[in-house]
């Protein structure tokens, strides 16, 4: 089967570890290990706009509205820009080591994935919520927490640990629910399904992992998808397709409903040369993948 070629954004200076959404349909943000935070136009893939930077490499981002950025960097940093006034208005030592995922509960508040094996919980306050305030800090396991995931319905938190263990926990009051037994050497990444009762993981072993959860989280299905480190999953809005991206240097397609493989998007497809980092779905016809080789690239799906 023959697929449009992609199309490839490029300004980054270092590795790229993270993408987010940005309010406006058709716009979207990277962060990357040069220490900067870039506006992309899908529509216009040669004008990025440097949003924000760092003195750290980033390796995640959240933003909640049209007037914050949330980043996450290498030494476990937590910094909130404001974008109106391009300006940094808070920055707090959050983790010891790297925060590598930043997401918002239903009430507002902030959980923060650390490389010192805890999260962290933030509440927001000010307008739009340009001040937080550390609440507590939840040590899960001695190796890293690399992934959180939030149910559609916003009653579920999954985080993905280093242990290998997938920990579920209400976000209410972070209590722990269930515990899967994961990955052989080490949980990387946790996406629900967006309409049916699924949660995956990826993981360095390069298995994907399905539960059911409504079933008290009972085991699916496990194969390996990749040769290499799962670093990213991600289901598509309608649910249909699910992606994967590897530290193999591949991005790969799978069908949502059986998890058959539908396409490997590689170097000699116009893909990446090196590890594959991140992910965003942009609708369900365009998928952005971002690497190691500094590149962005944006494929049409079908």
């Amino acid at each position: 089967m023959t697929f449009p070629a992609p199309t490839r954004f490029t300004g980054h200076k270092g590795p790229i570890y993270a993408l987010c959404p940005d309010p406006v349909p058709g716009l979207f943000h990277s962060a990357s290990g040069d220490g900067s935070v870039v506006r992309w136009n899908m529509s216009d893939p040669d004008q990025g706009l440097v949003e924000a930077r760092v003195n750290r490499a980033i390796f995640a981002l959240h933003r909640p509205g049209e007037e914050l950025l949330y980043i996450g960097d290498e030494d476990g940093g937590l910094h909130v820009v404001d974008l109106v006034e391009r300006e940094e208005v808070q920055l707090e030592r959050a983790h010891v080591k790297g925060i590598f995922d930043i997401q918002q509960l239903p009430d507002g508040r902030l959980v923060v994935a650390g490389g010192d094996g805890s999260i962290s919980i933030w509440t927001t306050s000010g307008e739009g919520g340009h001040r937080i305030a550390l609440q507590r800090k939840i040590p899960l396991t001695d190796d890293k927490v690399r992934g959180l995931a939030l149910n559609a319905d916003g009653n579920l938190l999954a985080v993905a640990c280093g242990d290998g263990s997938i920990r579920i926990l209400d976000p209410t009051d972070l209590n722990e629910r269930f515990t899967l037994p994961g990955h052989a050497i080490g949980a990387n990444c946790v996406a629900w399904h967006p309409g049916k009762p699924v949660l995956v993981s990826g993981g360095k072993d390069g298995h994907l992992r399905l539960w059911r959860t409504d079933a008290d989280f009972k085991a699916l299905q496990a194969f390996p998808a990749h040769k290499d480190t799962i670093y990213r999953v991600a289901f598509s809005p309608d649910g249909k397709q699910c992606a994967t991206a590897s530290r193999d240097k591949t991005a790969k397609l799978w069908d949502a409903a059986t998890f058959a493989p539908l396409r490997r998007m590689d170097r000699n497809t116009g893909g990446h040369g090196y590890s594959v980092n991140a992910l965003l779905w942009m609708g369900n016809d365009r998928l952005i993948t971002a690497g190691d080789d500094k590149r962005i690239v944006a494929w049409e799906v079908e």
